[in-house]
């Protein structure tokens, strides 16, 4: 027979989060309650528009690079430069740099790809 997991009274539950994390909430124990949270970031659009530059001076390389998803790759680079310049929400830019991210770390080894995942580090990406 199957208990609720609420029925089942108080137990220790491990929540593992691997990686930088921020702005997280975790509420146990509380039934129909809500959270707000402030979050105060400064985001660094004239660091993150010199780094974005920086790699930008690679895309010709880019083909060797990313191979097959070279597009991809130059495509999310613009997308982010664009929202550098216009001042988008940190969120749109980061997360267009994050996507970037993942398809450089699919590239196997490559000296520019090491180079473009050590400025994002820079950004906290």
């Amino acid at each position: 027979m199957k208990q609720d997991i609420y029925s089942q009274g108080n137990g220790n539950y491990g929540v593992n989060i691997g990686g930088t994390s921020s702005n997280i909430q975790i509420q146990q124990g509380t039934v129909n309650s809500s959270q707000t949270q402030i979050v105060n970031e400064n985001f660094d659009y004239e660091k993150a528009l010199q780094i974005v530059n920086e790699i930008a001076k690679y895309k010709s390389m880019f083909a060797d690079v990313y191979g097959e998803n070279s597009k991809a790759a130059e495509e999310t680079l613009i997308e982010a430069i664009k929202g550098i310049e216009k001042k988008d929400t940190p969120l749109k830019i980061k997360t267009a740099l994050s996507v970037l991210k993942d398809i450089t770390l699919r590239v196997s080894s490559s000296l520019i790809a090491t180079g473009i995942l050590g400025l994002l580090k820079q950004l906290g990406i």
